[in-house]
């Protein structure tokens, strides 16, 4: 997060370097790529939907599908942005289950949230299952013009039923 912040000041890029660092994964080029984006802002809302789960938010699930389906322009593809934020985050939840809660986090409540959703090997296991299957569709979907709106609404409901398979701790 120092070296992140280092590159990133004399570029007046805004956000908060530690969760840039965290969710850059320690690339200055994708740190300024999400920060152009508003990446940090689209990650905490990513975040703040699964902190609904087991019954996820249909709203604002159906929110984020259509910022996703918008139109790519000059600051990138909202919804190349999306998988790779939700990539990001079924990473960073299949890691939480073998080696605990990230930190720094990227976004507010993001280790809470981890902790309850992939507390074991078992649910690590099926975040990453979930991963690899969605980055496919994801790429096939792509590929065949689906509706990127749908296609992401699609995906959220999947894992939707994937935390809502997670066991409940108390």
């Amino acid at each position: 997060p120092d070296d992140m912040a280092a590159a990133l000041a004399p570029l007046e890029v805004e956000g908060d370097p530690a969760r840039l660092a965290a969710l850059a994964a320690g690339s200055v080029g994708e740190a300024l790529r999400l920060a152009g984006q508003d990446g940090l802002s689209r990650y905490a809302d990513l975040v703040a939907l699964f902190q609904t789960l087991p019954r996820m938010d249909r709203s604002r699930a159906a929110a984020l599908a259509e910022t996703a389906g918008g139109r790519p322009g000059p600051d990138g593809d909202p919804f190349d942005l999306t998988m790779t934020l939700l990539d990001r985050f079924l990473a960073r939840a299949a890691r939480a289950g073998l080696m605990g809660p990230p930190l720094p986090e990227a976004a507010g409540g993001e280790a809470a949230l981890l902790a309850r959703l992939s507390p074991d090997e078992a649910a690590a296991r099926r975040w990453a299952e979930a991963q690899a299957e969605l980055s496919a569709r994801a790429r096939r979907g792509r590929a065949v013009n689906l509706d990127p709106a749908a296609l992401v609404m699609d995906m959220l409901m999947t894992l939707a039923q994937t935390g809502a398979d997670a066991p409940a701790r108390v």
